[in-house]
């Protein structure tokens, strides 16, 4: 399966959903070390992991912490999914990433939250794991699993009855069929195509054969010739046909452009859909949001700008409908009075967000879209709005005010970015408005926080991959992460040992608006 790894992409999978596995759930209690039992008998440690790992052409191995939620819901299904795959032969393992001595394992695989499950296979590389993106049900891990084990693609002299609509459970709606049409069994098209397959495992069913009448079973009008490519998408019925199969590399590029239908609901929005709608390098994804009774009509015309507008935009439009559980508004910050808004995002660059302020239909939008990509657009920053006073020594700061109070500061700014709901924010603000007051009086430092939920910044040194998240700027412009401890003392000595000397300008700056 192939994955472009990117924050862009893990926030804008349910906006921010994602970062929830990767946090301890708020308010939630350690399990009793019982509860993990199940587990011992697979555990593998930084001593015994490589050796275990190599014993075995193919298994999958669990990466958790104890105290995540996520981790503690998906073991027993982990349990399991280990009997169901017996039988194919394919171990499973786990291992406790929260214990120091194994976290260098994690940053091996690349680990970015808990719980992560990564495929290892000697046929690839077993310093080249596959992370699973799959259900996390026993059938789920034993099915997605499974994938990775033996050919990527069958050969298929007949057409299986249910080849074009899988009724086995738990199956993606949205994943495709892909077929290699080919001259024998064992060509060179034939051993493209399985490599293609190979490394999109999980995203679909491939299928080779030299059966041309095969095309048939696909649809009543579809006629193939050797060395044809065709790709069906369960979505919405359509198939795509290229009169040439080619390298490895040009099927995936055939099967990434015609993976994802034109046109989407939030709810349609699968891992194998994301990576290829969210990550069209230089150009823009299409957001539309409006009532959830007007999908179908806007669909008639939306499902056109990719094509329309494809030097700009990417192939597949993104519809969320109004309501409490819209993800789009709180990300563009749309207004309700709007009767259809259109919000574009370039994800993979510069991230600024465009809103049309007017209700869109085909002629504004592709009109909307050609202003944005000359410049005759101000990009949207999404803040609450600018306190009108500091009332305490944790300064505020919005959207609106970061450059001033922070970037433009010339000070030593330890910055953090929080979310109210968020059990460890909570855990820490003492602590920090503590900070706070202890340097008040220092004119070269400032101890500010913002909401995460109600504001943005459009700077990529602050990146934002959970929450608190929190930074050190000194006085010479220079963004660290802070990672250290979060008691007074911790963050005391941090800033001492990292701070800059400040401006007199600056100095006698911060000490005229204390005096007004």
């Amino acid at each position: 399966m192939r994955r472009s790894v990117s924050f862009a992409l893990l926030c804008v999978i349910a906006f921010g959903a994602v970062l929830a596995h990767a946090a301890p759930e708020a308010g939630e209690a350690k399990p009793e070390e019982d509860e993990w039992a199940a587990f011992k008998e697979l555990s593998l440690t930084h001593e015994n992991f490589d050796e275990e790992i190599a014993k075995h052409d193919m298994s999958a191995v669990f990466f958790y912490a104890p105290w995540c939620g996520h981790c503690k819901h998906a073991k027993p299904e982990w349990v399991k999914a280990k009997v169901l795959l017996e039988k194919d032969n394919i171990p499973l393992f786990v291992v406790n990433a929260d214990e120091a001595e194994n976290r260098p394992l994690a940053q091996r695989v690349g680990l970015t939250g808990f719980p992560s499950i990564f495929i290892f296979r000697k046929s690839a590389g077993l310093d080249k794991p596959t992370k699973y993106e799959g259900s996390r049900s026993a059938e789920g891990f034993a099915s997605g699993i499974r994938k990775y084990a033996g050919p990527a693609s069958t050969f298929l002299e007949q057409a299986p009855e249910d080849m074009m609509s899988p009724a086995r459970e738990g199956y993606d709606h949205t994943h495709v069929s892909v077929f290699a049409f080919v001259e024998k069994e064992g060509s060179e098209e034939a051993k493209a195509f399985e490599a293609a397959a190979d490394a999109l495992r999980g995203d679909g069913d491939f299928f080779v054969t030299a059966n041309l009448a095969i095309a048939k079973e696909i649809h009543d009008d579809l006629s193939v010739k050797p060395n044809t490519l065709v790709l069906h998408r369960h979505f919405d019925g359509e198939i795509a046909k290229s009169d040439k199969i080619g390298t490895k590399e040009e099927v995936l590029s055939f099967v990434d452009e015609n993976y994802a239908a034109p046109f989407l609901a939030f709810s349609d929005m699968s891992s194998a859909v994301v990576s290829r709608v969210y990550h069209k390098d230089g150009k823009f994804n299409v957001f539309i949001h409006a009532d959830a009774s007007k999908k179908d009509e806007i669909k008639e015309w939306a499902q056109t700008i990719g094509s329309k507008a494809s030097e700009h935009v990417g192939n597949t439009v993104v519809f969320d409908p109004k309501g409490d559980e819209s993800r789009l508004k709180g990300f563009f910050g749309f207004a309700d009075s709007v009767e259809v808004s259109v919000g574009l995002v370039d994800l993979q660059n510069s991230k600024k967000k465009f809103v049309m302020e007017e209700s869109a239909d085909l002629e504004k939008t592709l009109d909307f879209i050609t202003k944005v990509v000359a410049g005759e657009v101000e990009p949207t920053l999404k803040s609450a709005p600018i306190p009108a006073t500091q009332e305490e020594s944790v300064k505020v700061v919005v959207g609106k005010s970061f450059e001033d109070v922070v970037l433009g500061s010339g000070r030593n700014v330890l910055f953090k970015i929080y979310a109210p709901w968020c059990g460890h924010c909570k855990a820490m603000a003492p602590a920090f408005k503590e900070l706070a007051d202890k340097l008040e009086e220092d004119e070269e430092v400032i101890i500010a926080k913002m909401d995460g939920t109600e504001n943005e910044i459009m700077d990529d040194r602050f990146d934002v991959r959970g929450y608190p998240a929190l930074f050190f700027m000194n006085s010479e412009g220079k963004v660290d992460s802070y990672n250290g401890g979060r008691t007074l003392d911790d963050m005391l000595k941090y800033i001492e040992e990292h701070k800059t000397p400040v401006s007199e300008d600056i100095l006698k700056s911060a000490s005229s608006a204390k005096e007004l």
